[in-house]
């Protein structure tokens, strides 16, 4: 059993080249830690914040992305694709609710989260479909839509 489970850490850690961006993880938190005990440092300090918090979300991102998709492969496709669809969109959900927690205070967020939103819903009505559309297309001269 722990070396089914060793082998699994490897796969999640170890098991991305965009891990190494994991180092940005602890940064961001310490300097957060140390913008609430300063009482603030301005908005250059706060760029600074956003971005190394940024690149500490793409990995984990990635492997929130890549355990969906191993936990989908042990199930049948109708669950597959609801773990897919719920937990492929879970950063966005996590970061539109802290977005959302700070609007009260600041309503610039919820601008943001309402933009971000239909971004979203446009990308993947419009960008998606369309790729799916011209690649498919590419591939095969005539596609037809089958109910079964």
């Amino acid at each position: 059993m722990s070396g089914c489970c060793v082998v699994c850490l490897d796969q999640v850690l170890l098991g991305s080249k965009l891990n190494i961006l994991l180092i940005f993880l602890p940064i961001a938190i310490a300097l957060k830690i140390v913008e609430v005990y300063s009482g603030g440092n301005g908005a250059t300090y706060d760029a600074v914040v956003f971005v190394v918090s940024l690149l500490a979300l793409c990995p984990l991102a990635e492997r929130l992305g890549f355990i969906t998709e191993e936990l989908a492969a042990y199930t049948n496709d109708t669950i597959g694709g609801l773990l897919n669809a719920t937990f492929g969109n879970a950063t966005e959900v996590i970061i539109s609710g802290f977005a959302l927690a700070q609007a009260k205070d600041n309503p610039t967020f919820l601008r943001v989260v309402q933009l971000s939103l239909l971004g979203s819903v446009l990308s993947n009505l419009l960008l998606v479909l369309g790729t799916a559309f011209f690649i498919g297309g590419i591939v095969h001269r005539s596609q037809s839509f089958s109910q079964e």
